[in-house]
């Protein structure tokens, strides 16, 4: 791994990990004859997109109405929006409706209500059902709420409901592999008795979260699968068992910049304004960041688990009992975020292993969002 120019924190992508997770993501969607939409929001990469359309990826799903613009413009042309739908945006999507083959989130009945009012192109809808995550979306059991949203979507003739989708984003958050698998099978039979309800057996049923994608070898009732997180994992995936340490993609490189033996800690230049404050609990502590061990092939599993114990704006802590002759201020440290999706849209840009810099939508100029 190139390291000679790094001067301050910078979010590094091993280029070979992350294929082998879509390669393994593709795999898994066709030995189970699913529909594959990955969710783009994790990495928001023009570069990275094109990895996956090399593997035969043609739909997707992003997470805004700008990240559709955004790789609309690289010719992405099957796009599902997967942010519940917001009605002020309604000429945006008319304008990208000529670009590509467009699908809209409705997450209740009133947002299909005002579409319906609005809708002057063809625009095919996904009905969000919520199937335990208590975000957004139409609860699995409230059949009238899902009745009148089909009703209303139905008094539009540009509007074909394409199917149900959830994203029981609740599997983050267990610690093991059974409960993601019991979670899974159990958001499957919810979404699949709505469809059961409305007896329209031509709708798909889509399924978004990493944790159940990596871990589920059964998938009946799941017509697609839009799972995001997978291309980077992260320090929740490891510790909740949806991958290993070395399907972890990702790592951010941190100079240490203080060290401090009567505490155990170092600190390093990399903090909220780099990882975000997302935080996991592990051994009965807030953690933001896991160590890994660096070498010239990047990222390793340092064996023991040190964390980072406390993030402000720009300093990380580090429990890391050592003395100033082992570690020394610019010295380099690996650190393996909590939460990847956020973490590279903190940063704003990526840098292979071999040093090259690839794209991040965050870059893109204010003023040239909503340009085709």
């Amino acid at each position: 791994m190139e390291t000679d120019s790094i001067i301050g924190p910078r979010l590094v992508i091993d280029e070979k990990k992350c294929s082998g997770n879509i390669d393994r993501m593709v795999r898994k969607a066709r030995e189970n004859n699913l529909l594959f939409r990955p969710h783009f929001k994790t990495h928001q990469s023009l570069a990275i997109g094109r990895w996956f359309r090399s593997r035969g990826v043609d739909s997707i799903t992003v997470s805004s109405l700008k990240m559709a613009y955004y790789f609309a413009r690289d010719g992405w042309k099957d796009i599902l929006i997967g942010i519940a739908y917001n009605p002020r945006e309604y000429e945006l999507y008319e304008k990208l409706s000529d670009k590509c083959r467009l699908q809209v989130t409705i997450s209740c009945p009133e947002t299909a209500l005002i579409l319906a009012g609005q809708c002057r192109i063809p625009l095919e809808a996904m009905i969000k059902i919520d199937t335990g995550y208590n975000r957004t979306g139409i609860k699995w059991d409230d059949h009238a709420s899902l009745g009148r949203t089909m009703e209303y979507l139905g008094k539009n003739q540009s509007i074909k409901i394409r199917g149900l989708m959830t994203h029981d984003g609740s599997t983050y958050a267990l610690n093991n592999r059974q409960k993601i698998l019991d979670r899974h099978l159990k958001s499957a039979e919810r979404i699949s008795v709505c469809r059961d309800t409305i007896k329209m057996k031509d709708l798909i049923i889509s399924e978004g979260d990493t944790p159940s994608a990596s871990l589920a070898s059964s998938f009946e009732g799941i017509d697609e699968l839009r799972p995001g997180n997978f291309v980077f994992y992260d320090l929740m995936q490891y510790i909740n068992g949806s991958c290993s340490f070395e399907n972890i993609a990702l790592a951010l490189i941190c100079p240490v910049i203080d060290i401090r033996p009567a505490s155990g800690t170092i600190v390093v230049h990399g903090g909220a304004v780099h990882f975000s404050k997302e935080k996991i609990s592990a051994r009965g502590k807030d953690i933001y960041g896991m160590l890994a061990r660096l070498d010239s092939n990047g990222w390793h599993d340092p064996g023991n688990q040190i964390f980072m114990s406390s993030l402000s704006q720009e300093h990380g802590i580090i429990n890391y009992p050592v003395t100033a002759g082992k570690v020394r201020p610019g010295d380099l440290l690996g650190v393996i975020p909590v939460h990847s999706c956020l973490t590279a849209d903190c940063m704003r840009g990526y840098t292979l292993t071999g040093g090259e810099r690839i794209d991040h939508m965050q870059e893109l100029p204010q003023d040239s969002e909503y340009v085709l």
